[in-house]
């Protein structure tokens, strides 16, 4: 019997804890590029449970919504957040060592933030818990409201907000950058075979090459091109330098990596 409500997160090979949306109902910015290229529609994705999930996420952040506002939801987003944390992260603190994983936190491997109140309530949340590092990824600039209160989250000294770029939305996202001077962002942009790097040539040095990640579109374990490393730096579990893994105790990619987590 299917469940009607509950939140959930995904452990990502990649990311490990992830919170996951339908892309249908919360990519309000999305564009034709993301749509078309989205992983959001890969094969591990697509799955009845996956699918299931996410519905069932989305329903219950808004029942929470409706009855009790970002506050209730930071509530039960918070107790989300403790089930990611790592086994031994109690006693790690008591011996003063390191736990087997970090303790960390993708807002959305699918799906985006698509109102005020989901927002405040993820600020809320990731204040409770400074102690986890988040880090998310959001084309939801180009609605103010929305891209105002991100702004806020993304300023939090454990949280990193990233703005989602690609040839159509590139220049509102610059755009974008220039309208928050005072918040965290970073920019993330999805490199397909309509991006070249010269539309970026002139943004580097003013964002500044730590600022800026590259996604070069994978498929099917292939992906095109990178742009040159020495300009802009290309995921590494993309172009083949970290590896991906389902072993819950061992750091994933992102986690190894860090260059997205905040810090």
């Amino acid at each position: 019997m299917k469940r009607t409500y509950g939140l959930e997160l995904t452990n990502n090979s990649k990311v490990s804890w992830a919170f996951s949306l339908p892309r249908s109902k919360t990519c309000i910015d999305a564009t034709e590029i993301c749509k078309k290229l989205c992983y959001g529609r890969g094969i591990r994705y697509q799955s009845q449970a996956q699918k299931d999930k996410r519905e069932r996420n989305y329903r219950t952040v808004e029942l929470l919504l409706k009855n009790g506002g970002p506050e209730l939801l930071a509530q039960n987003l918070v107790h989300l957040i403790d089930s990611a944390r790592p086994r031994d992260w109690l006693t790690s603190k008591l011996m003063k060592t390191k736990p087997d994983v970090p303790w960390t936190l993708r807002i959305h491997d699918v799906g985006d933030f698509y109102s005020t109140d989901y927002s405040r309530a993820w600020q809320i949340a990731v204040c409770e818990r400074p102690e986890c590092d988040f880090w998310f990824y959001t084309r939801s600039f180009q609605t103010p409201a929305v891209y105002k209160s991100l702004g806020e989250l993304a300023s939090l000294p454990n949280c990193q907000g990233w703005l989602s770029v690609d040839a159509d939305n590139l220049s509102q996202g610059l755009l974008a950058l220039c309208n928050q001077p005072a918040a965290r962002w970073k920019l993330a942009i999805l490199q397909s075979k309509d991006l070249q790097l010269e539309h970026l040539q002139d943004a580097i040095p003013e964002i500044g090459k730590a600022n800026i990640i590259n996604f070069p579109y994978h498929h099917g374990g292939r992906n095109i091109a990178a742009f040159n490393q020495q300009v802009v730096t290309s995921c590494p579990a993309i172009v083949g330098d970290l590896k991906l893994t389902n072993d819950p105790h061992t750091s994933r990619p992102c986690q190894l990596c860090s260059y997205c987590l905040p810090g």
